[in-house]
């Protein structure tokens, strides 16, 4: 099943899912505090800074996500 309407890639979901957030205000401050503990330079905090970035500034539906997340993993 492919979602059209998802703002997030596969990778930023599973990664939301895998952190166990039950709200995107949640999501937010464990990703800040995650993002404190990575190296600058790593490909981890890119994601993780990015993926905040979206969940701060754009209109993402993070049950939505999180039930799209749930589908991918499924399949």
């Amino acid at each position: 099943m492919i979602l059209m309407n998802s703002l997030l890639t596969m990778e930023e979901r599973t990664l939301l899912q895998s952190l166990g957030c039950k709200d995107k205000a949640q999501a937010i401050k464990v990703l800040e505090e995650l993002k404190m503990t990575l190296p600058v330079k790593s490909e981890m905090f890119a994601a993780v800074s990015g993926l905040s970035g979206k969940l701060k500034n754009e209109r993402i539906d993070f049950a939505y996500e999180m039930k799209a997340a749930a589908v991918e993993i499924e399949e």
